[in-house]
């Protein structure tokens, strides 16, 4: 026979019911210091992690874009550097025009092909 009062324990619903009530429970016995413990630990948790990203995004992302913004700069040179070459400018000329030597010297193992 089904009774009108009794309460539906299925479903996604029934088993955070049941969740609930095993944590409310919790809270009245002993294991509410490890249920404190535990809510404590994931806010801290939660903060540190949080300080952790925004610092990381402060301090990394700007490193990043000087490093592309530096890879740039330095293709741009070694064009002009080639363009100067073609017209018959020396090593130690293009050194005195003040282009750095990572522009007018190509890194060994940059050279080499597979």
């Amino acid at each position: 026979m089904v009774d009108g009062s009794s309460k539906s324990s299925g479903g996604l619903k029934g088993f955070f019911q049941k969740a609930y009530n095993s944590l409310e429970t919790l809270g009245k016995t002993g294991g509410g210091y490890v249920f404190a413990y535990s809510m404590w630990a994931a806010k801290t948790g939660g903060t540190l992690g949080f300080y952790f990203a925004t610092t990381a995004m402060v301090t990394f992302m700007p490193l990043l874009f000087e490093i592309s913004r530096e890879r740039q700069q330095l293709e741009t040179e070694r064009s002009l550097v080639k363009d100067l070459r073609s017209q018959g400018f020396g090593d130690r000329q293009l050194q005195e025009m003040g282009f750095t030597t990572a522009s007018i010297h190509e890194p060994s193992v940059a050279s080499l092909k597979k």
